[in-house]
């Protein structure tokens, strides 16, 4: 598909505030930087709880058409929690379901359990999640005391590493793939304990190429508003991209490109392993993505900006 694009795109590495839903965020600053009258979209790249802090990549014009390989890719978060009180959300917002006495719980016996999380797992979404059943989100059931089976999920986890140990209250710094749910693992480390836990706080620190120290926050970008300063702060749109191989085109092949025709691979060696690769110009300029068919040998492109 060819998209024709704005001159305005890329990503924005926005530091969510707490008690903000992503979906605020987008809003506030789509009327703040009057994006709709110039019709440039704008979007999220993954859900953050209102409780939730940190890293919030912000899509911004045909960088929307990218989210997917955002949504994908690794995060880190730091989390707190504390032991011994069981919610129905999972953190601190909902309301308590038990309490039990956490004061057995050595820190040897954390650790060897928080151990037991790390690596690929199955995780259960929390009631109280976006997650839809029948088109209706499972939080707007769970407001209305419905609780329904979630499949368990598989989900990566690289590592946790514990930073804070002050029971009831704990820390964990956690690098996981997509689809995972702090909350939830604050949770199940409760019940594997056998006292109960609860998230009480979340930042994330990374999301794919973006980090907690590089972000802004929406008072700065909307003070920036007036004759566009604040899209000096875009990341180029290829940014989310760099997992995939680059292949330049030569001039008499950037037209057919941009055109959507299918155009004999150069380097063909080098793209064995590839199944998406980044196509530039000559002069560097991105142009999209592109399939390589390896069968005959050619670039088919599946996403292509102009």
């Amino acid at each position: 598909m060819t998209i024709q694009t704005d001159p305005i795109a890329g990503f924005l590495n926005v530091d969510k505030p707490q008690d903000w839903t992503s979906s605020d965020v987008v809003v506030k600053l789509r009327s703040a930087l009057q994006l709709r009258k110039r019709r440039i979209k704008i979007g999220h790249g993954g859900t953050l709880d209102p409780l939730a802090t940190g890293v919030l990549p912000i899509c911004v014009g045909y960088a929307t058409r990218l989210s997917e390989y955002l949504l994908s890719s690794d995060k880190t978060y730091l989390m707190s929690a504390k032991l011994g009180v069981a919610t129905d959300t999972y953190d601190s917002e909902g309301e308590i379901t038990e309490t039990s006495d956490y004061a057995g719980v050595l820190r040897c016996r954390f650790k060897s359990i928080v151990d037991g999380f790390v690596g690929e797992i199955d995780q259960t979404p929390p009631m109280f999640s976006a997650i839809k059943k029948d088109g209706q989100p499972l939080y707007k059931l769970a407001r209305q005391g419905k609780s329904i089976y979630r499949p368990p999920r598989r989900v990566n986890v690289d590592s946790l590493t514990l930073t804070e140990w002050n029971p009831p209250h704990f820390s964990l710094r956690i690098q996981c793939g997509s689809g995972f749910y702090a909350r939830s693992l604050a949770h199940d480390i409760g019940q594997s304990l056998g006292c109960g836990a609860h998230m009480t706080s979340l930042q994330r620190e990374r999301a794919g190429e973006f980090r907690i120290e590089d972000a802004i926050s929406i008072n700065a970008l909307i003070a920036e508003a007036d004759e566009d300063v604040w899209s000096r702060h875009l990341q180029k749109p290829d940014t989310v991209l760099k997992m995939f191989g680059a292949i330049v085109l030569s001039g008499d092949q950037v037209s057919a490109f941009r055109h959507g025709h299918e155009i004999p691979a150069p380097h063909q060696s080098e793209l064995k392993q590839e199944k998406l690769v980044r196509i530039y110009s000559p002069n560097d300029d991105f142009l999209g993505l592109a399939s390589y068919e390896q069968s005959v040998e050619v670039l088919k492109p599946t996403k292509v900006f102009t």
